[in-house]
């Protein structure tokens, strides 16, 4: 049986990327999505503005979908337009190259990804690899 991303990790991840945004005073939401891009859990921090949960989610369900992270896309959509534009088409949701979104994996096998929205990318993905560095403590 596969390994599945559990509730408790999700939220693990988001308390650390949220707290890795507070120290440097971010507003930040975070989306944990599964292998397949479905929500694990999605939250919008204090003060981050009313877009970000979406975004987010967009990361992370890019990360999923296409099995790298998101800001990886971009080589993908510059080389192979049409290819990124069908895969786009074909999809529940609108993917992004916005950095920010970041897989999640143990063992080899994708257990999901963290999307992070509200800061500059920089500060996103790493706030993203603060959450991400609390599953590789837990498994």
């Amino acid at each position: 049986m596969a390994r599945e991303l559990r509730l408790d990790e999700a939220r693990a991840m988001a308390e650390a990327a949220l707290a890795r945004a507070a120290q440097d005073d971010l507003r930040v939401s975070v989306a944990v999505v599964d292998a397949l891009g479905r929500d694990v859990l999605v939250v919008r921090g204090d003060g981050a503005t009313w877009f970000t949960p979406e975004v987010a989610r967009c990361k992370a369900r890019t990360a999923a979908a296409f099995r790298r992270d998101s800001a990886d896309v971009t080589a993908l959509r510059e080389n192979y337009p049409d290819v990124f534009d069908l895969a786009g088409d074909q999809l529940p949701f609108r993917p992004t190259t916005l950095p920010g979104g970041l897989l999640l994996e143990h063992d080899d096998t994708l257990l999901g990804a963290v999307g992070v929205s509200g800061a500059t990318p920089i500060q996103d993905v790493q706030c993203a690899k603060a959450g991400i560095a609390t599953l590789t403590q837990t498994v």
